[in-house]
């Protein structure tokens, strides 16, 4: 799989994705714009994910694009390219993790697919609301904000709803992510989980991923 490196830093964004075979695809938007490379250098391929990239940047808040921002381009395209094994691979997939249009089949062998898990990220005030429709029914939903976090299960249970807390109550009181960066990770891992528990042992991976130098 391939290896991420992300950068959100207030106006830039950069994500650099090394592929199994050392090449390196890294994308950047900031106040000087957009830019995308490959290196080596491939012109079909650059120019394939520039224009993938830029279609997608450009549709944020608009009225029925699922991405509301671009740190959730970002983070999109991040959770595919930890499951693509060729800068190829990765940009085939794009097309669909990003709702290109006019999209082209992309191939399944070696993409991790989302499970029949629905998750709806939203702006709730001065903070995020995800809420969780896991494929065993259970569901959860959570609600960040400025200064607290609420959650709710269904079906309850006192010892994981306490540890799910405290968890997430420490990430946001460390010096960690931002609210929004705190529920987009909630929303990615629960995309590619079957049931709460599955969730939370993802997102505890996930983590420490995060923290890892």
């Amino acid at each position: 799989m391939a290896h991420t490196t992300k950068v959100i830093d207030g106006d830039l964004l950069m994500l650099r994705i090394v592929f199994p075979d050392g090449t390196t695809a890294t994308v950047t938007a900031g106040r000087d714009g957009k830019s995308v490379s490959v290196v080596p250098d491939d012109g079909r391929i650059a120019e394939r994910l520039s224009s993938i990239f830029h279609w997608s940047t450009d549709k944020v808040g608009e009225p029925g694009y699922p991405f509301t921002s671009l740190n959730q381009v970002i983070y999109g395209m991040e959770t595919l390219a930890r499951s693509a094994m060729s800068v190829e691979q990765f940009v085939e997939g794009l097309r669909e993790v990003l709702e290109v249009s006019d999209r082209r089949p992309t191939p399944e062998v070696g993409i991790r697919t989302p499970s029949f898990t629905v998750v709806d990220l939203s702006p709730s005030g001065n903070g995020w609301f995800v809420d969780a429709r896991f494929q065993n029914g259970e569901r959860f939903k959570l609600a960040i904000n400025k200064a607290s976090i609420g959650w709710a299960a269904d079906p309850p249970e006192s010892i994981r709803d306490k540890e799910v807390m405290r968890l997430l109550s420490g990430l946001k009181g460390a010096r960690g992510p931002t609210d929004e960066e705190l529920a987009l990770l909630v929303m990615e891992v629960a995309n590619y989980s079957s049931d709460i528990a599955g969730w939370l042992q993802g997102l505890h991976s996930a983590i420490t991923d995060e923290l890892k130098p």
